[in-house]
């Protein structure tokens, strides 16, 4: 009887599946066996804790003593649990009014940097109102100085007008009485040429 490959192959694929259940089922075993030694080593341990306060207890240190030591450091940690709480509370604090602290600087030097660029934007406002205003008061003393000019010009002139008119109506009259003797005397000379 001859053996074929495909034989061969499917015992191989066979006892590879075994091995995997036999290892599956070794790791399996070996770590219950690693929680029993486990469990053992803690009940050596007990009876170890168990047999040491026995030898205590024989050894002349009273069970209330023990019981008095272990109340004592039990305040001791409850107080220091306590002291923890409070220092924890207190940092608590701390950090709360550093947060406050440095919220309320962060909004002065925010306002402290807003008012000044405000201070800057409104002097530069200033600078240039008080610069137009003084361009237009320049501009209105020149306005003023031609208006001056003007008006001493039409005054120079109105004189000037008054002081002809006044020649013009001094000379008319000067030859209207001219006139009026010369007319006086014409009529006192015609009277006596008429027959």
């Amino acid at each position: 009887m001859s053996v074929t490959i495909q034989q061969i192959l499917s015992d191989a694929k066979r006892l590879a599946s075994k091995l995997k259940e036999d290892d599956t089922h070794a790791d399996t075993l070996l770590s219950q066996t690693q929680f029993v030694y486990k469990k053992i080593d803690a009940m050596k341990q007990y009876a170890d804790d168990l047999s040491e306060l026995n030898d205590m207890e024989e050894g002349g240190i009273p069970h209330e003593d023990l019981v008095n030591s272990i109340r004592t450091e039990s305040r001791q940690l409850q107080e220091i649990v306590r002291e923890n709480q409070i220092l924890r509370a207190m940092v608590a604090e701390h950090q709360t009014a550093l947060e406050m602290i440095m919220s309320k600087y962060r909004t002065q030097v925010s306002q402290l940097l807003t008012q000044t660029k405000e201070d800057r934007l409104m002097s530069d406002l200033t600078a240039k109102t008080i610069e137009e205003k003084n361009e237009l008061i320049v501009h209105q003393e020149e306005r003023i100085k031609e208006m001056m000019a003007v008006m001493s010009l039409a005054c120079r002139l109105e004189a000037e007008e008054a002081t002809k008119k006044e020649e013009t109506i001094g000379r008319l009259q000067t030859e209207n009485q001219t006139l009026r003797k010369l007319l006086k005397i014409s009529s006192d000379l015609s009277p006596t040429e008429k027959p």
